[in-house]
């Protein structure tokens, strides 16, 4: 963990807008982003999370909701933020390194609201 930030590699999977992008990239000051999100998935109920086999030895973060064992193949993962609850099968041994953040970002009744955890802490 605590790797420089020009060797940082966020992977954002939302099915973001070009503007929403540009806002990402403001937000991430610097650090290396690769979009692999589809917009054309916009508006579904669910949004699949796919990191193409030539990022997975370098990124450090994760936007989405990677399947587990794709976390596994991310030597380097240090920070997954989840849109969704239910982030048990990310907290089993052996899907996150040890020191990994896990974060948990939804929307509950039209009120947005996050939670996070280091790897075998409790999210609640």
């Amino acid at each position: 963990m605590g790797i420089e930030n020009n060797r940082k590699l966020i992977v954002n999977c939302l099915p973001l807008t070009p503007s929403e992008q540009a806002q990402f990239m403001r937000a991430a000051k610097g650090v290396l982003q690769e979009f692999v999100g589809d917009p054309a998935q916009r508006g579904n109920m669910a949004w699949t999370a796919i990191i193409p086999e030539e990022l997975k030895a370098q990124v450090t973060a994760i936007i989405g909701n990677v399947d587990p064992g794709t976390c596994r193949q991310c030597p380097k993962l240090e920070w997954l933020q989840t849109w969704s609850a239910g982030v048990d099968k990310y907290q089993r041994p052996g899907i996150l390194q040890s020191g990994s953040m896990l974060r948990v970002e939804f929307t509950l009744i039209g009120r947005r609201t996050g939670m996070q955890a280091r790897r075998g802490s409790a999210v609640r």
